[in-house]
């Protein structure tokens, strides 16, 4: 039975880590889609990509994203560019991909929930005296009140939510609690 890394190594002829070769094997449909051919350029970035790997690579595809989403908006044709070229750039460039890209790529199921979350919490300063558990690669947040979890809500409606609105939904949650004590 052939292992993960080896049919990795194979199909790249690249030697990566077993986190890698998920990254890779994750986005490798839609980097294909959008015109990346694994030459030896773009093999040896990978490859060399020291850090942000999976950030370099939901950039690239962000922003190809957005190029379609305004293409449609604008009711243009779709213009893509090389894609190996502009890859390359976001590499080199160490490129991470924007709030409106993560947008796009949250759209698309490419962009981890639970991490769109942590990052949507970290911004507000209420929260950061709140508990809280997300569980890694899960779709449900819990919030804690005084150790009591208090509500259980669903990642993607809660990201639709402005701050402001997710700071008063935790308020009248917290409310609701101490009123059925």
């Amino acid at each position: 039975m052939e292992r993960v890394g080896e049919l990795s190594s194979m199909l790249w002829g690249m030697e990566l880590s077993w986190s890698e070769e998920e990254i890779l094997r994750k986005y490798q449909p839609t980097l294909e889609k959008y015109g990346v051919y694994f030459d030896e350029e773009i093999c040896n970035l990978i490859e060399n990509c020291s850090q942000d790997l999976e950030s370099r690579i939901q950039a690239f595809i962000g922003w190809f994203l957005s190029i379609e989403y305004w293409a449609e908006i604008k009711n243009e044709p779709l213009n893509l560019p090389d894609a190996n070229e502009t890859l390359a750039k976001f590499f080199q460039n160490e490129w991470n991909p924007t709030g409106f890209q993560k947008e796009r790529l949250l759209q698309a199921n490419l962009y981890p929930m639970d991490l769109a979350m942590r990052n949507k919490l970290a911004e507000i300063n209420f929260f950061r005296a709140i508990a809280y558990e997300i569980p890694h690669n899960s779709n449900q947040i819990k919030f804690f009140h005084r150790g009591t979890m208090i509500w259980q809500e669903d990642i993607a409606k809660l990201l639709k939510v402005s701050n402001r609105g997710l700071i008063e939904m935790y308020k009248f949650k917290v409310n609701q609690h101490n009123e059925n004590i």
